[in-house]
């Protein structure tokens, strides 16, 4: 029987390499895509077209397409689109069209840490009126993939409900739909209310010194920020 003992030596530089190991994110672009293309190809049993290839590199999802790297070595993925749900809002969904990371480096967080990445990324902002508010991000995953299921879940994705015969090609055909659901949009802060001077541009001055600088106090105010998820 071969010795699997562990010693205290093995046990300290397992434990240096998990500390000096480095974990990095590129977006997907035209210099990098033929890399995208070698790892799909080696862990998803899909095809993807040449449309997909062409769609992930387009600047408005550079944040939501990315290459993951561990030691600076590329061994994994994630590619989003941006699904429109109300132009005169601006509002979008995040559909998560693939994820995935090499068999060896699995469970070393990269796909946590991918996730965090969309998450933040997708943040709403109050201080971008053009920026495209994103509800939520969403995702499908195989019903006998109870393991992708629990990742998202602990990333905090709900099932919402089951698609029957989404999958057209392999069995089971049925898929479990996952959503996170995004913080409200902030609502921004009213005209003026960041000086305080806008409400009280043309009030009349009062008299005193003390009245000429309380003359916009009482309207000074900002808007309050969305936190608490629905």
């Amino acid at each position: 029987m071969a010795d699997t003992t562990t010693t205290a030596q093995d046990a300290e530089t397992n434990v240096t390499s998990k500390k000096s190991s480095r974990q990095s994110l590129a977006s997907v672009d035209r210099n990098n895509v033929g890399t995208l293309r070698k790892l799909l190809s080696v862990i998803l049993p899909v095809v993807y077209t040449e449309r997909f290839y062409a769609e992930v590199i387009l600047p408005e999802v550079a944040d939501y397409c990315q290459l993951i790297y561990y030691n600076d070595i590329p061994v994994g993925a994630v590619c989003c689109r941006l699904e429109q749900v109300d132009a005169a809002s601006k509002e979008s969904k995040l559909y998560i069209m693939t994820m995935g990371v090499l068999a060896p480096y699995r469970s070393q967080g990269l796909g946590t840490a991918a996730i965090k990445h969309l998450i933040n990324a997708a943040l709403p902002s109050s201080t971008s009126s053009n920026k495209t508010y994103i509800k939520s991000l969403y995702l499908h995953v195989q019903v006998s993939n109870d393991s992708a299921k629990r990742f998202y879940e602990r990333s905090g994705f709900k099932e919402t409900s089951v698609v029957n015969d989404y999958y057209k090609k392999i069995e089971p055909k049925a898929a479990w739909l996952m959503e996170y659901e995004m913080p409200p949009r902030p609502t921004p802060p009213a005209e003026g209310a960041e000086d305080g001077t806008a409400a009280a541009a043309g009030s009349k001055p009062g008299k005193g010194a003390d009245a000429k600088q309380g003359g916009g106090a009482k309207n000074q105010g900002h808007g309050k920020g969305g936190k608490k998820r629905r």
